[in-house]
């Protein structure tokens, strides 16, 4: 009697331990303790089986190593194989990384080469002769944008002085609109009374100061225009010039990584199942008798 309760204490305590470690084997996906961590951290720094010759000039060891210690916090590897495939998620992850930097410097790259081509290309979008073009371009002083229309109006006004030969008149000045006097007073920083003599030293005559206002105008029309476009055609340029091929090899590391995650995932998945599978279930019943 003695001996039949003996065994049934040992086999319910046997049962226990076998459903105990059953829980435990399944919430086990790797270390959790900041040392186990640390440790695995260090794996994928150590063994380096896929990155030897990864890092190149300009990049930093440094960099690379805290990706992968991160992807390893995250992903917990155990054993070589999930190391191997955590490197490799890395690898796939730093490559993207290399991509874009490239891809910037290329933009980059382009948007300088704006030389003799582009302009002469902005020359003829605008229909104005590559000479007249490097004229106006000259004359730009890179001012804010204005406004087109506005400018396009004091075109307007200036030649209509010109074509209504105000300049040949006894008096051009009173026969100018309140507000244009107003303005040309204050942009000559005279009087009423000394405007004619002024005009005649710095324009020869009222006609040629009509005709100089219409062209000043007319220049900054021109110079706007040339602004927007050569903006279009440098925007344009912001393409890289390799982009069939980028776009290839983007496609290529994305590929790398999911295989590479799909992989690290079915290893995870395999150790798991077969840990759990390796151990004793838990019997149906005591079966024992009194």
């Amino acid at each position: 009697m003695n001996r039949k309760r003996i065994s049934k204490q040992s086999q319910m305590t046997s049962d226990k331990k076998i459903a105990s470690n059953r829980s435990n084997a399944q919430k086990s996906t790797g270390p959790k303790s900041a040392a186990g961590k640390a440790i695995v951290a260090q794996n994928a720094r150590t063994h380096g089986l896929l990155s030897r010759s990864l890092i190149i000039e300009g990049e930093s060891q440094e960099e690379f190593s805290e990706l992968l210690r991160l992807l390893s916090d995250e992903f917990q590897p155990v054993g070589l194989v999930e190391q191997a495939l955590v490197e490799r998620v890395g690898i796939a992850l730093w490559r993207q990384r290399r991509l874009v930097r490239a891809e910037s410097a290329e933009v980059s790259l382009n948007q300088q080469r704006f030389g003799d081509e582009q302009a002469r290309e902005v020359a003829g979008i605008l229909d104005l002769e590559y000479r007249v073009y490097n004229h106006i371009k000259a004359l730009d002083d890179e001012p804010e944008a204005m406004d087109v229309d506005g400018l396009k109006a004091q075109r307007k006004l200036w030649q209509s002085f010109v074509d209504q030969g105000v300049g040949d008149t006894d008096d051009p000045f009173a026969c100018l609109p309140r507000d244009v006097q107003k303005m040309l007073l204050k942009w000559l920083e005279v009087d009423a009374g000394q405007i004619d003599r002024v005009v005649e030293n710095k324009f020869v005559s009222w006609a040629d100061l009509f005709e100089e206002r219409a062209g000043y105008f007319e220049s900054l029309i021109h110079q706007q225009r040339i602004r927007e476009v050569s903006k279009l055609v440098m925007q344009r340029q912001a393409l890289p010039s390799k982009t069939d091929l980028l776009a290839r090899y983007q496609t290529a590391l994305d590929n790398d990584l999911y295989k590479a995650l799909k992989a690290l995932r079915e290893a995870q998945a395999w150790r798991q199942s077969k840990v759990v599978l390796s151990l004793p279930s838990a019997p149906g019943g005591d079966g024992d008798e009194e």
